[in-house]
């Protein structure tokens, strides 16, 4: 795929902060790619390292191109780069843990042409984790790969988005359009990007499902966030994707097939995004016995931290402020 002027099609956006012996993994499998119509953004985030503009150098392509920030923006901030308006069609995130599959950028640029109401393609990726020795084993697919439905395209809103994101930000290719191209709220936890950003994208959600990425789950990482602080975020989450579905109890009984496991952490999301949705009997009647059980004996052992659920818009405004602006855009489209 190529415009007809023979400018570039995609623009690659390469993270990087203080993985200097990871970063030239992530960049040589950009250059590896069989699309080469693509320019790339290398951020740097540490104003103090050398490394990563020494390595461009070293690399010398004239596409890549190394941005070093004055100052420490942090991940948020840095990844809003990525979602101003630029003149080529689409973006792509590369993060400096990761690294690309050669066909990534011609698979999902070939997948995503012959749907152009679809926003983003990704590819599904194969999980890697970081060993002691420094090492890495490699550890199934983020997806099941599937020969009989090498591409599924996600209706949304989808039940599995009331706590997570489906698509990955890392494998992707994103259509750039006003309603895209949107930068998130500073403060908002870099955990919760994908998922947050995701609700903005208008349209369905194509994935590819052979592996075309590879995600590194490192043994440092720079999440920082509380439990509570995570199950604040899941409930501006829920609660905002209730908004935009229908009040049918098949999506909520789906949504908590989606939401069973981790102890009860996204039980108790439900519940309170339900009564902060004004869906609360929606999502009652469509659970089971014990999913109400769990989150009945959490409230009676955690009473302060139940409540401290319930003030979720108070501790991320800027969060819910963003997540209710896309619900109702999403009201809008439907």
């Amino acid at each position: 795929m190529s415009t007809a002027s023979g400018a570039a099609d995609v623009r690659v956006y390469l993270f990087t902060y203080r993985r200097n012996h990871l970063l030239p993994r992530a960049l040589h499998s950009l250059l590896a790619q069989t699309h080469t119509n693509w320019v790339c953004e290398l951020h740097n985030d540490d104003p103090a390292d050398p490394y990563p503009a020494a390595l461009v150098a070293e690399v010398n392509d004239a596409r890549v191109t190394c941005i070093t920030h004055s100052s420490n923006l942090g991940p948020t901030r840095s990844f809003n780069h990525a979602f101003r308006p630029v003149r080529e069609p689409f973006v792509s995130l590369l993060e400096d843990d990761n690294w690309w599959e050669p066909e990534l950028l011609a698979r999902l640029l070939a997948a995503i042409e012959p749907h152009p109401a679809i926003n983003v393609a990704w590819g599904n990726s194969h999980l890697w984790h970081e060993t002691a020795e420094g090492g890495w084993l490699r550890d199934g697919t983020i997806w099941p790969v599937s020969d009989a439905d090498p591409v599924t395209i996600f209706e949304v809103p989808d039940p599995l988005q009331a706590c997570r994101a489906i698509h990955s930000h890392g494998a992707m290719v994103l259509r750039v359009t006003p309603e895209t191209m949107v930068p998130c709220p500073a403060s908002m936890p870099i955990f919760a990007i994908e998922p947050i950003r995701e609700r903005v994208y208008p349209g369905s959600l194509l994935l590819v499902r052979e592996p075309l990425a590879n995600f590194a789950i490192t043994r440092e990482s720079w999440r920082s966030e509380t439990a509570d602080e995570n199950m604040q975020i899941l409930v501006l989450l829920a609660e905002t994707l209730m908004m935009t579905c229908a009040d049918a109890g098949d999506f909520y009984r789906r949504m908590w097939v989606h939401c069973r496991g981790d102890r009860g952490h996204k039980h108790r999301v439900l519940v309170v995004a339900g009564a902060m949705a004004g869906r609360l009997w929606s999502v009652v009647k469509s659970a089971g016995a014990a999913d109400l059980a769990l989150v009945a004996g959490w409230a009676l052992r955690h009473p302060r931290r139940m409540v401290n659920l319930f003030r979720a818009r108070q501790r991320f405004p800027e969060v819910w402020s963003f997540l209710r602006a896309a619900a109702e855009a999403r009201i809008g489209q439907a």
